[in-house]
């Protein structure tokens, strides 16, 4: 017998985990017979729905849930886990139907949503602009209900639109939200399924419809249940936007694909899902690949969710400077020891001394400017020489270059080059560059593993040696390359176009826009570090952050300031140990600075008020009862609760010391990444987030108070 499970029965079991065996054990019995073995299976007095009951789950817990099957196959669906008075009261009111508009299953909260209506009715009508430009039939006509439909065209604050749909089913919070922010009609009715309504009396049927894949999932198996139950429970395993499901789900696509979207988006969600979904079929041999292998070790960890014991070893999960280590590997035998940042910058400097680079040239051969050049130009060359390099166009690049300007430049990078080989020392650079000769040449190509699909997360990230040599790894065609970027989250290195290495994807993208992971207000101050900023995306063109939207409020974020480091440790230290005397979960807070001084600052001042902290784990979730305590580029990835900036003063934020010896024409491009690296730190928070500094404030911080 199969079972539909909720979103919010999952939900029970995220906030109480005691509740897993609890539950697996429940529905164990529910699976068997739930007339006979002890679970007290009733109908509520009272009950809107005569198909809702509930049942014990243990002496203090009920579950609710609903009758769907026939007595030729019965089954059920999971609506809650409530305390055992609570479940009761919750299932009186509770009706299950499927939606005219589109035949998406809904279970409908009646009397929360008629308590909630009769609130707005209450309310006089503002004389300002209403936020839906629509009236109560096209609203009704989308499947909303008629008396939401009602309150929801009178209303003139997008804040009072969630406030109002909070009690709907998700997918129809979802258009009122999407209306409010601008989406057609037209987009609403393609997404959700209104340009294609049935409504079917079999239960499966209608859960498998994209729409109310949003809040349910149907599972047919014991062994899918009991990973399920075995799991986590994150929610984005199961439960995806149909946005995100026609993207991870598409049968195929002819040629590479871009996904593009902000940070929160879920990119990295269906990055996940795609991966699975190619991993399927038999022989498939998957690539998922993204910048760090900090990255990397999380989406391992979170692709075990997805996929079966038969399907995770055709995946090879790897960071992008690994997967080119495997390959030289694999043509050359194991390369040479890398060269450390100080070693490196050493090595660069001598090269341009013993190649006698003019003085008008000089200051701006640094060796940060060097090794830009040749990630950024040289790498992307189809052929690495010096006539090529006389020729080809230096897209992106603050600094002009003539023709014997540039031969100057190569002289050094060949200089370069030498001295790592005589030395038996290389760069992640040059394996790069060994990368691409190896996958592009048909007989050592021999010798390296490939694949038949590739999916890449932190798209942004990559140079163009990476490019060419994930290229290389895949032969063109249907579902080859799958590419998720955000360019505003660029913090590594510089901007390129996928275009230049063969990868064509205009025509075969999609930006998504819906938010799942910051609250409004956060989302909004993240937003507007970065609102100025123009940057471009991988097909070249200006990446906006026009649209983007959240789907839950929160308080505003407190920006203070300090007249002296020790107040403003003294202010993190109270506002942590307020946090946790509130039950907040230690591991659901972090503090995140730019520098290291500011980390050591944090963790002291924590550890003198007696809570434990730890450095974010490259691996795993570390110490469930620490607070965690990262640098903003190791929190790349992740998400907290709550989360407080330290040290965000002007000098640090960006840091000054980047910018001193770099050459004018390449510092706007610096300042570009410190800005999103900000822009990153500021997106990690859910619910709270709190920035500090001590003197001058960062001229990053949108609105700096205090």
């Amino acid at each position: 017998m199969g079972v539909i499970m909720s979103k919010e029965f999952h939900r029970a079991l995220d906030v109480d985990g005691s509740m897993k065996s609890k539950a697996w054990d429940f529905l164990t019995k529910l699976s068997r017979d739930a007339d006979l073995t002890g679970l007290d299976l009733k109908i509520p007095q009272h009950a809107a729905d005569r198909r809702v009951r509930t049942a014990r789950v243990d002496l203090n817990h009920r579950a609710v849930l609903f009758a769907v099957g026939d007595e030729s196959e019965p089954m059920w669906l999971l609506a809650a886990i409530k305390a055992h008075d609570d479940a009761y009261a919750y299932a009186q009111t509770l009706t299950l139907k499927v939606n005219p508009a589109n035949g998406a299953m809904e279970v409908i909260r009646e009397q929360a949503i008629k308590d909630k209506v009769a609130e707005y009715r209450e309310r006089p009508v503002e004389d300002a602009v209403q936020v839906l430009p629509f009236t109560v039939a096209e609203l009704v006509e989308l499947g909303i209900k008629p008396d939401v439909a009602e309150q929801a065209v009178r209303l003139t604050d997008d804040v009072d639109i969630l406030d109002l749909a909070g009690e709907l089913p998700e997918w129809q919070q979802r258009v009122l939200l999407e209306l409010a922010t601008g989406t057609s009609l037209d987009d609403i009715r393609a997404t959700y399924e209104l340009n294609h309504p049935g409504v079917s009396r079999d239960p499966v049927e209608a859960v498998e419809r994209a729409t109310s894949r949003m809040e349910f999932v149907y599972i047919d198996t014991d062994d899918e249940l009991r990973r399920m139950m075995e799991g986590d429970f994150a929610a984005w395993r199961t439960y995806l936007h149909p946005k995100q499901r026609d993207v991870a789900y598409r049968e195929a696509f002819n040629g590479p694909y871009r996904l593009a979207g902000g940070a929160g988006t879920g990119k990295t969600v269906v990055a996940l899902h795609r991966t699975s979904f190619l991993a399927r079929r038999i022989g498939a041999r998957v690539l998922l690949c993204t910048f760090t292998r900090n990255l990397a070790s999380s989406l391992q960890v979170d692709l075990r969710g997805l996929v079966t014991p038969d399907e995770l070893p055709r995946v090879d999960v790897r960071g992008v400077d690994q997967v080119v280590r495997a390959v030289v590997q694999a043509a050359d035998g194991p390369p040479n020891q890398l060269l450390g940042e100080r070693e490196q910058d050493a090595m660069w400097e001598e090269a341009v001394r013993s190649t006698g680079s003019p003085a008008d040239l000089g200051p701006a051969l640094t060796p940060s400017f060097l090794v830009g050049e040749f990630r950024t130009v040289v790498l992307g060359m189809p052929e690495h020489s010096r006539d090529a390099y006389l020729r080809v166009k230096r897209v992106g690049r603050g600094v002009r270059l003539n023709r014997v300007q540039r031969a100057v430049v190569w002289n050094v990078i060949d200089a370069f080059r030498q001295s790592a080989e005589t030395q038996g020392r290389t760069t992640f650079e040059l394996l790069a560059a060994r990368a691409t000769q190896i996958v592009e040449d048909p007989m050592l190509r021999d010798r390296v593993a490939t694949y038949d699909h590739v999916v890449v997360d932190e798209g942004q990230d990559l140079h163009a040696g990476h490019w060419r040599v994930l290229r290389g790894l895949v032969a063109p065609g249907a579902n080859d390359l799958f590419i998720c970027e955000d360019g505003h989250q660029r913090i590594y290195g510089e901007r390129t176009v996928l275009s230049r290495f063969g990868i064509e994807t205009r025509g075969r993208s999609r930006r998504l826009t819906l938010n799942y992971r910051t609250s409004r207000q956060n989302l909004t101050f993240a937003m507007n570090v970065i609102r100025d900023h123009q940057v471009l995306d991988l097909e070249g063109d200006e990446d906006t952050v026009a649209g983007y939207h959240s789907t839950f409020t929160g308080p505003t974020p407190t920006t203070k300031g300090f007249r002296g480091v020790a107040e403003e440790m003294q202010f993190l230290a109270e506002t942590v140990r307020a946090w946790l005397d509130d039950g907040v979960s230690p591991a659901t807070i972090a503090v995140l600075a730019r520098r290291s001084a500011e980390q050591d600052r944090a963790r002291v001042a924590l550890q003198e008020a007696r809570v434990a902290v730890e450095l974010l784990q490259k691996e795993g979730g570390g110490n469930p009862g620490a607070v965690k305590i990262a640098s903003m580029h190791r929190a790349k990835g992740t998400e907290f609760s709550r989360v407080i900036i330290v040290g965000a003063e002007a000098g640090v934020v960006p840091l000054d010391w980047v910018f001193d010896s770099e050459p004018e024409p390449e510092r706007a491009a610096i300042r570009g990444r410190e800005r999103s690296l900000f822009y990153v730190a500021c997106s990690r928070a859910r619910d709270e987030l709190i920035i500090t500094w001590s003197g001058a404030p960062s001229p990053f911080l949108p609105c700096p108070s205090g």
